[in-house]
């Protein structure tokens, strides 16, 4: 792990560093939990990677509404493993704070380890997020593969007998999403698994494949464009593209989503989790957060522990029967 250093500045987003929002706070004369250490906010993705940029942003809007100190840090490797296992092993204080995706779920049920202790050791107390996964196809398509303008125009293509190749990276959040996009829409396709978001966009460009499942976000960094997209409304900035319902597709494909939140260990005190979901709500309503996240092109969540833990239950068993019908993983694992 990278060795952590402390500072009341806050540090520009590109280096790789903590994020204090002022001086630790003793504990309330009321009893109300207050910190009396700095918290690490510990991500599960590299310095650089969306919940990390995102982490940051947050405690610096946090620092308007509390003098909590917090650190965060990074402990990147094996699809969030890495950080969701030393956030196990820390005590459940109060101060750790695990931040995590889809993609921590997705390991652990790839690498078929125990939910108990993977999944259910944590307290899911805010999702913070939704960036909704898209159907994504180049603007100017390589190597002879067709044009599309619309969504479709792509399922038709497909059911003409053509195999949808679909470029996906590590065959995670994104390939499940795909696998239960193209099987409600009634289309196969043929997955090729990269190691990386630019190897993925790279093929797509290059031609080696016609189509790929992303976020907004990646219209603007890539020379591709939307088809359709998961949303229960229109996306800000893909306004012209049409949620999965508008196209009369099931309307549950427009709740699978890039979650992004916060957990901590089972066994945390409560009020340690109510004082910082009370931070979360504050940071969430604040103007500077809302148009961070519009410029992102994601909906801001609000969800505390009932409604996350069921985002998470339901992400989890989605994708155990996805990944058991495309024989990734064993027939005997279950939850």
């Amino acid at each position: 792990m990278k060795k952590r250093w402390m500072t009341a500045i806050a540090l520009s987003l590109g280096m790789s560093t903590l994020f204090a929002t002022g001086q630790s706070e003793q504990e309330s004369s009321t009893g109300e939990w207050k910190p009396k250490q700095p918290i690490t906010i510990m991500n599960h993705v590299a310095v650089g990677g969306a919940m990390d940029l995102y982490s940051r942003k947050w405690v610096e809007i946090a620092g308007k509404y509390s003098d909590a100190t917090f650190v965060v840090d990074n402990n990147s490797g094996a699809g969030g493993l890495t950080a969701g296992e030393w956030v196990l092993g820390q005590d459940a204080d109060g101060y750790t704070v695990f931040a995590l995706a889809p993609t921590y779920l997705d390991a652990v049920i790839q690498s078929e380890l125990p939910c108990k202790e993977y999944v259910d050791g944590f307290v899911y107390i805010y999702n913070l997020m939704a960036d909704p996964y898209c159907v994504l196809v180049p603007i100017n398509p390589a190597g002879g593969n067709p044009k599309f303008d619309t969504f479709q125009e792509l399922v038709e293509w497909a059911k003409k007998g053509n195999t949808v190749t679909l470029s996906e990276p590590n065959y995670g959040a994104k390939y499940i999403d795909a696998v239960q996009v193209f099987q409600a829409v009634g289309i196969d396709f043929h997955a090729i698994s990269y190691e990386s978001a630019k190897k993925n966009f790279a093929a797509l460009l290059g031609g080696q494949t016609v189509a790929s499942v992303g976020n907004p976000g990646d219209t603007k960094k890539y020379a591709v464009k939307a088809l359709a997209v998961g949303n229960r409304e229109r996306v800000k900035g893909l306004e012209d593209v049409p949620t999965y319902s508008e196209l009369g597709y099931d309307p549950a494909l427009n709740d699978i989503s890039m979650w992004r939140g916060y957990a901590v260990k089972k066994g945390t005190p409560q009020g340690m989790i109510t004082w910082f979901q009370d931070l979360c709500d504050k940071v969430s309503a604040d103007p500077a957060w809302i148009e961070y996240m519009n410029g992102n092109m994601i909906s801001v969540l609000t969800d505390k522990t009932e409604a996350f833990t069921k985002t998470v239950t339901d992400e989890v068993d989605s994708t155990i029967a996805v990944l058991k019908s495309v024989g990734q993983i064993s027939e005997g694992y279950s939850r």
